[in-house]
């Protein structure tokens, strides 16, 4: 009998497609590929922020929004790292935890309750970092700028700067030589007289018997980023000095007195300077020049006066001459109200960018460059007039900003003088809803998921470049085609720098949440999966509801507890994808007089799956005996793997036992044996025992035989730590072809 042995072959990624590749896998469930090479079967998750041992309580209110899942997380670093925030959403309340509790009653601080809950075509709450604030935006509540801390301040300029008033000029007051000379039968002290010599350098307005005075006045508020608000309508004011003749119920000798008494510069008093929002720094002021009768004197050119340097002053004095007003203020143009309707926003170019929402779906404006809240009326594109849909992301992408449509997908890039920008569509067939999903893979370029499966996006526009959008999911198209479409916008992914990974999450089947993974390794360019055991059980389903990575790239996660049983699994609060090899914990909880008091204990371990295509030894007509399975892994101790197979695309998988690879962890050491089958003195490697090493790469093999099949597919289930390099499968092939016959009780 002459024995056939196929090569070893490296172990690969997933592959469902009819025809595969030899090494690849048509069920790669639950590893993670490792840097040197082999997928590796050793992680689970556990809480972002350990659980008090003896468990603990809560009450009504705050079980309600522990069993509710997580629409909005995203990790956030300010100071080089030194802070760094871990924020979330649920039921509407949006919160940031800390590890080092001190002296705090607890981990949490709220910054905002009773937002918008998203329905499951809404993406949510979107993060864009902007220097040392980030921008919080969801398209209908408040957008507010966040400095980290509890400090919250909204963003922009939503409404109209409130128009200040001006006190008018009294011109029929005044003392001369010690005696009062005015209007002595309606002399009224409302106003004020503030007065100047005309020799004097100070004040406003001509001082000549007779002259019409007459200015304006507007205001903006400067914020804590520098940028300045739309200006404010006008305030007026105008003053005519007397005559010899125009000043009623005084005598001659009065109206001379009075006449030279009032040949005097003035002050403008401006009141109701109103207190800007929170975050106004300051506020500033702008005069025209005399604008005397309208006909003669200046314009309504309006200048810098002054800038008041805090956010409480209501009044100001105004006695800068003419001459001293040399720097333009801005136009209307220069800044206008935006609304908080905006979904989606990026931080590119030193600008600040929004796009999309209910009432401008398809509108992209940005800010003026290092002032992020300052948006000029002229600094827009409108993509509707192209075919493509609605906006649903802004993203940067090296020297181009990513605008992504629902069918469609345009950039924005600094046109040919740098003085602007330009927008052009880079593909009119693909785009996404699922915001979320679209994330920077360092090396390879922006991956995202749409209807139709995986994306990446790479190339640029400089140099004569192009970008190009490739589909790079032909290997699982059998498992996309599970996508529940209409759910899209709650898929949700993360690139881990640690991990070396994008792993994405989304609903399946009908369902409204996620409960399926699928991961891309960029050494090896290979797809694998994550969700339930095998085979899938609904009761262990993976319901995480949102992916983000914090500065060390450990991948945080954010659940949907069960809703159908008295259990928080698989996981109250954030959780995080560790060396722990449980999904999660099991956290019953009994509810007595409206307190729930929660108890909880590790759940059982993730099952690691790697399944073979079905193999046809080159010639699928001649019938082959299967004799062993071989893996290449390495030494993990007592670590049992257990292997099935299947023949001629049967369903049905037969057990061929376990095997455990840990021969090479028994190293000698002091103490006495720990198994009788070892040698005098041979310990376990254990602590403070014996000598550690390295671990080893070895083999497992198993007996199959199989007897007479034409295909042959294997399976590795387990769920304890094991590593899978490359496998060998030893065969005794046949010489006869065999007939395609008919099956039993099949029809002509």
């Amino acid at each position: 009998m002459q024995t056939n042995a196929l090569p070893d072959v490296a172990a690969g990624g997933i592959d469902q497609r009819y025809t595969i590749n030899q090494n690849s896998g048509e069920n790669v469930q639950n590893y993670r590929y490792l840097a040197d090479g082999g997928w590796r079967k050793d992680r689970g998750w556990e809480p972002l922020i350990k659980y008090p041992p003896s468990g603990f309580t809560l009450s009504a209110a705050e079980l309600i929004v522990a069993r509710s899942p997580c629409r909005f997380l995203a990790v956030w670093s300010r100071h080089g790292g030194s802070e760094e925030y871990y924020i979330q959403e649920r039921a509407g309340v949006l919160s940031y935890t800390y590890g080092n509790v001190g002296n705090a009653g607890t981990a949490e601080v709220v910054l905002a309750t009773g937002r918008h809950l998203p329905r499951v075509d809404e993406p949510g709450t979107q993060l864009v970092p902007y220097g040392r604030f980030a921008l919080l935006l969801n398209g209908t509540n408040e957008m507010f700028k966040w400095w980290g801390r509890a400090k919250l301040e909204p963003f922009g300029f939503i409404l109209p700067t409130p128009t200040p008033y001006c006190v008018g000029v009294q011109v029929d007051y005044q003392t001369f030589e010690g005696t009062a000379y005015g209007d002595p039968i309606n002399n009224n002290l409302r106003d004020i007289a503030v007065q100047f010599l005309p020799g004097e350098y100070l004040g406003l307005g001509e001082p000549l018997k007779g002259s019409i005075n007459a200015y304006s006045y507007r205001q903006s508020y400067i914020t804590d980023t520098g940028s300045e608000s739309p200006v404010s309508a006008p305030a007026n004011v105008s003053w005519t000095l007397y005559t010899d003749t125009n000043a009623p119920g005084a005598t001659a000798e009065q109206r001379i007195l009075l006449a030279n008494a009032n040949e005097r510069k003035y002050g403008v008093m401006v009141q109701g300077l109103e207190p800007g929002p929170d975050g106004t720094v300051a506020r500033r002021i702008y005069r025209t020049k005399n604008k005397k009768d309208g006909l003669t004197g200046a314009g309504d050119v309006y200048y810098f006066v002054c800038q008041i340097n805090d956010n409480t002053t209501r009044n100001y004095l105004d006695c800068i001459p003419d001459n001293e007003l040399v720097n333009a203020a801005p136009t209307f143009a220069d800044s206008v109200t935006i609304s908080n309707g905006f979904k989606y926003g990026a931080a590119w170019n030193g600008a600040m960018w929004l796009a999309g929402g209910d009432a401008t779906p398809t509108r992209i404006i940005y800010s003026v460059q290092g002032l992020p809240e300052q948006f000029p009326a002229f600094n827009y594109f409108d993509v509707g007039v192209r075919d493509g849909g609605h906006i649903t992301a802004v993203v940067p992408y090296y020297d181009v900003l990513l605008v992504f449509r629902e069918k469609a997908i345009d950039a924005v890039f600094t046109n040919a003088n740098g003085d602007g920008f330009t927008c052009t569509t880079v593909n009119q067939s693909i785009g996404t809803i699922a915001t979320n999903t679209i994330r920077l893979v360092p090396g390879v370029g922006v991956m995202f998921l749409n209807f139709d499966g995986v994306y990446l996006i790479t190339g640029g526009l400089r140099g004569g470049a192009s970008i190009t959008v490739t589909k790079v999911s032909a290997k699982f198209e059998k498992e996309l085609s599970r996508i529940s479409k209409n759910s899209l916008c709650r898929a949700t992914a993360v690139y881990s720098d640690r991990e070396k990974e994008w792993w994405c999450h989304f609903p399946v089947d009908g369902q409204t949440e996620n409960t399926r993974g699928v991961v891309f390794a960029p050494a090896v360019n290979e797809f694998s999966l994550r969700s339930a055991a095998y085979p899938e059980s609904p009761e262990n389903d993976w319901r995480f509801t949102q992916l983000a990575a914090d500065r060390s790239g450990h991948i945080v996660i954010g659940t949907l507890p069960s809703l159908t049983s008295t259990n928080l699994a698989p996981g109250m609060g954030l959780q995080v994808w560790t060396a722990r090899q449980n999904s999660g914990d099991s956290m019953p909880y009994t509810v007595f007089q409206t307190v729930a008091t929660v108890l909880y204990t590790g759940a059982v371990a993730p099952i690691g799956v790697w399944q073979s295509g079905w193999e046809d030894f080159g010639d699928d007509t001649i019938k082959k005996r299967v004799l062993t399975v071989d893996i290449e892994t390495i030494t993990e101790g007592n670590n049992e793997v257990e292997l099935f197979w299947a023949s001629d695309y049967s369903s049905e998988f037969v057990s061929a036992g376990t095997v455990a690879p840990k021969i090479g962890d028994y190293l000698n050491g002091i103490g006495p044996a720990q198994d009788a089958t070892l040698t005098s003195g041979a310990n376990l490697a254990t602590w403070n025992v014996s000598k550690y090493q390295d671990h080893k790469v070895t083999r497992l093999r198993w007996d199959v035989n199989t007897g007479q099949v034409s295909h042959f597919a294997f399976r590795l289930q387990s769920a304890n730590k094991h590593t899978l390099i490359r496998y060998k499968i030893m065969y005794v092939g046949g010489t006869v072809k065999t007939p395609n016959t008919k099956m039993p009780g099949a029809k002509s």
